[in-house]
């Protein structure tokens, strides 16, 4: 009998669950919203004990402890979601199979998947960044995410204010940082209207360009990747990428040497909203014996 594996992609507004065969094929899912960390966990517990996986791969919102060392592996670290914060989400999820488990980051989770199976194919080094309510990078090396003792938070960057930006900033910890600058709320609060209904102006997208090309210049020099894209409300906007780029390309004025040269380097993400569930199945399938 083939073995089946369960995805979690967990969110501050829903989470999804999915059912995955030997290919990733979706066997069955569900989508709840997210509530209480009991009512959501044991409702993603409920749906897939039934199935008898043989592993769980978890893509979540964070903060996370991703600390092994830490007593709260795996568990929510502070968070503004309300109830959430020490939440322990994969030891919740995988008691409730009783089959082994991991976690990553959604940003994490979605890197890995565009490695695999999307834009990030056939290189090495792959960063996504996601640009919407907020912005979350993560960056897969050879497939596994790169952390420390905690997972990346490069959205919270100090960057070089845009000349004719005079928006103070949202970000309730550093006010102006990159989240606090050019995340889809900063930009609805500065303009007077959502981003998605700004249509085409030039002043927008060209300052918006700018600080997501400040990021871009940041993972370069610290990465060196192959590939770096983007994804999101805001990150994936038809055409944005090559904006990005082209700006990305001013601002490293040649230095990177084998960077600077490359037409490939900043692209859209190709997996959509599939790319969390998608890494959080294949980091269930990598549980499985050899």
């Amino acid at each position: 009998m083939t073995e089946v594996t369960a995805a979690v992609e967990s969110g501050g507004t829903k989470c999804r669950a999915a059912v995955h065969d030997e290919n990733l094929v979706v066997v069955d899912e569900v989508r709840l919203p997210t509530t209480t960390p009991d009512e959501t966990l044991d409702g993603l517990v409920d749906f897939l004990r039934p199935f008898d996986v043989a592993a769980l791969g978890v893509a979540s919102f964070g903060p996370l402890i991703v600390d092994r060392a830490s007593p709260d592996y795996g568990s929510m670290a502070s968070t503004p979601k309300p109830g959430w914060s020490g939440a322990r989400i994969l030891g919740r999820l995988a008691d409730g199979l009783g089959v082994p488990a991991e976690i990553q980051t959604d940003v994490e989770a979605a890197a890995v998947a565009e490695y695999a199976r999307g834009a990030g194919q056939g290189v090495s080094c792959v960063i996504y960044i996601t640009v919407g309510t907020g912005i979350g990078i993560g960056v897969a090396v050879d497939g596994v995410p790169y952390r420390g003792v905690d997972h990346i938070e490069m959205g919270h960057i100090p960057v070089e204010r845009h000349p004719d930006d005079t928006f103070a900033g949202r970000c309730p910890f550093h006010g102006a940082c990159l989240e606090g600058l050019a995340s889809g709320p900063a930009i609805g609060e500065r303009w007077g209207s959502p981003a998605e209904d700004l249509g085409d102006r030039p002043e927008v997208w060209a300052m918006e360009a700018d600080y997501l090309a400040q990021l871009a210049s940041v993972l370069v020099y610290s990465f060196a990747p192959e590939r770096i894209l983007y994804s999101g409300g805001v990150g994936a906007r038809p055409g944005f990428a090559d904006l990005i780029g082209k700006r990305l390309q001013e601002r490293l004025n040649g230095y990177s040497v084998s960077n600077s040269t490359n037409p490939n380097l900043v692209a859209t993400a190709a997996l959509g909203n599939e790319a969390g569930l998608t890494g959080a199945g294949l980091l269930a399938q990598s549980l499985l014996p050899a």
